[in-house]
């Protein structure tokens, strides 16, 4: 069975907003949709408390209501329902441990309203070790001109991030715009002898073809999938952003060995300004 597509739910404009992108995206590739609620331990103090048993009914039948929106939109769409108790961060990683994406809201219902990317979408970015794709709130419905842009860097292990988007670009029938963005050495710019134009070109040389060694190697790995290869100059995080305005889906990798709270500057800057939804891919 295809995994299922994994929505974490609060009732926050951005989570409902994440269901309904997942809810699109689920009808389109044959998936089915699991919407989870994680109940934080200390809102549920005592067994039989009326508040709780109330506050509990309010949120499943929320849930069902969801759910029936998402079926009726989408007829045939398998939805289902999970309420679980725990950690918010913990029970939705766990939720994806069988395979499944994740998918969530940039903001949940807490915080402050001009933080775009919240604490849970980015601690559970940050650790999972299957895909998460975060929805921005204004990311609007999915247009006649799907685009899946993904970051490619060559200099690693970037197969699992290709592969997630040539993967995705089969499963709609479009063409995949592979970016690697890379910046010319500091030393250039501020050294007393300038580089020749040979030298130049010997390194934007190197770059393309690193490129297009990657984008290659995952065409074979995924064949029925297109892509095009797009090597630019720039500040990566600008330029995807950049990017990202112009995609349905931008695609960015997340290496697992940096510190489980780290995502790291590009990305961290990427999830935060880009206007379509980011899915955060693990990787070496």
């Amino acid at each position: 069975m295809t995994p299922p597509l994994i929505v974490g739910v609060d009732g926050s404009d951005a989570s409902l907003a994440a269901a309904q992108w997942a809810g699109r995206e689920a009808a389109a590739t044959g998936r089915h949709l699991r919407l989870v609620h994680v109940r934080p331990d200390g809102l549920w103090i005592l067994a039989g408390d009326e508040r709780a048993e109330e506050a509990e009914l309010q949120t499943l039948q929320a849930m069902n209501g969801l759910a029936a929106e998402l079926r009726l939109a989408h007829p045939g769409l398998r939805v289902d329902v999970e309420p679980v108790t725990g950690p918010v961060d913990l029970m939705l990683l766990r939720s994806a441990d069988d395979g499944g994406t994740l998918v969530l809201g940039t903001r949940g219902s807490g915080g402050f309203q001009g933080l775009l990317l919240g604490s849970v979408a980015q601690a559970v970015a940050a650790r999972s070790q299957s895909p998460v794709v975060l929805v921005p709130r204004r990311a609007a419905a999915v247009g006649p001109g799907y685009r899946i842009v993904v970051g490619v860097d060559p200099g690693g292990d970037c197969r699992p991030v290709l592969d997630f988007a040539l993967r995705r670009a089969e499963e709609h029938g479009v063409v995949v715009r592979a970016v690697h963005v890379w910046q010319p050495p500091l030393l250039w710019g501020a050294g007393p002898v300038q580089p020749g134009e040979a030298e130049r070109r010997e390194l934007e040389r190197h770059h393309a073809d690193a490129l297009h060694d990657a984008v290659t190697a995952a065409q074979h790995r995924c064949p029925a999938a297109e892509a095009t290869a797009a090597e630019l100059t720039g500040d990566p995080a600008a330029v995807l952003v950049e990017e990202a305005e112009k995609a349905s889906l931008l695609v960015v990798g997340r290496r697992r060995h940096r510190p489980v709270s780290a995502l790291g500057p590009v990305l961290h800057a990427v999830l935060h300004h880009a206007s379509c939804p980011v899915t955060v891919v693990p990787h070496w």
